[in-house]
């Protein structure tokens, strides 16, 4: 039987995801690692084991092109330790992760681009040329709601096993979530959403 692994460094800017990690340990069996080396010292020899041990590893966090993040933004995954993910099947839901994909050549993986989930990211943050600076905390919260329910969607009906086919029925149902956002107007910018959600099916990218 195939063994996951979930790396979820939960704190504020990430604990919406919960709903979404919760539901991969019930239905997958997915083994569970939360917090990071700041406030775990065995953490990093934690990861190493249950990542040798697993065939598939789902990371929800913060990324960059060549860095995934713990808890508030601590350095996790890098340069030096990537290859923890080398040979296995990869789902990397954190911003720019096709970037960190590409820069370290993984296969078998899923990544995603720039994905704006904060007040942070809505002031901060550029994606292609998008208004961002005009989103607002009820725009957030929507945006953070719509990509569980795309997830949780997704896990219904998927394999997560088969990453390609969860990459398929993943922008499927983004199309559903766009397609909501633009007919019930529930936000005043919803159309700034819908283009969010727009890029968040575009950008993402899986390596065979």
């Amino acid at each position: 039987m195939s063994k996951i692994l979930c790396i979820f460094p939960k704190d504020s800017t990430t604990e919406f995801l919960e709903p979404l990690f919760e539901e991969l340990c019930k239905k997958y069996d997915a083994t569970p690692l939360l917090g990071d080396p700041q406030d775990d010292d065995d953490y990093l020899d934690k990861l190493a084991e249950l990542a040798g041990q697993s065939d598939t590893i789902i990371f929800l966090g913060h990324g960059s092109s060549k860095v995934l993040y713990g808890v508030n933004f601590n350095e996790l995954i890098l340069a030096y330790n990537v290859d923890l993910f080398r040979g296995k099947n990869v789902i990397i839901f954190a911003c720019n992760s096709v970037g960190f994909i590409d820069t370290y050549k993984l296969i078998h993986a899923l990544g995603f681009g720039q994905v704006p989930t904060s007040d942070y990211d809505a002031e901060n943050g550029k994606l292609h040329s998008l208004p961002l600076k005009n989103l607002t905390i009820p725009d957030i919260d929507y945006i953070q709601k719509a990509i569980v329910k795309i997830w949780i969607r997704t896990l219904a009906e998927a394999d997560i096993l088969d990453v390609r086919s969860f990459y398929k029925v993943f922008s499927y149902y983004t199309n559903v979530e766009i397609v909501d956002c633009l007919k019930k107007h529930e936000q005043q910018n919803f159309r700034l959403i819908a283009d969010i959600l727009y890029y968040l099916k575009e950008d993402m990218d899986y390596v065979e």
